[in-house]
């Protein structure tokens, strides 16, 4: 979480950087860093889905707080965080599809 929060706040350069490599590629970004958070945290061990959505939503409007106040030339948006909400909601629904066996039996209870 620390290391996403320095790439978020760092001052953005002239250069391309992987937020600029093509359109909405920011929000792709945001998209698959708060999956796999989402995963880190489970793998940690954490069970409460609700308690982390709302953990990982609180993380992600903290990230565009810091963008806003800090002189890095980042913006806060809104869209980033919808799009954090977008890898958290994309990540229950994988974590929990892989929990229930992506509702098929197993091959010795087939019919």
């Amino acid at each position: 979480m620390l290391a996403g929060l320095l790439m978020a706040v760092r001052p953005l350069t002239h250069r391309i950087e992987p937020e600029t490599l093509f359109p909405q590629a920011d929000k792709i970004m945001h998209i698959g860093f708060f999956i796999v958070l989402w995963l880190l945290a489970l793998r940690a061990g954490f069970t409460s889905a609700w308690q982390l959505g709302l953990g990982l939503i609180g993380y992600g409007v903290c990230i565009e707080i810091a963008q806003a106040l800090l002189p890095t030339h980042r913006s806060a948006s809104l869209t980033d965080v919808a799009a954090d909400a977008t890898g958290i909601a994309l990540a229950w629904w994988i974590t929990r599809r892989a929990v229930s066996g992506s509702g098929r039996q197993p091959k010795e209870h087939r019919g």
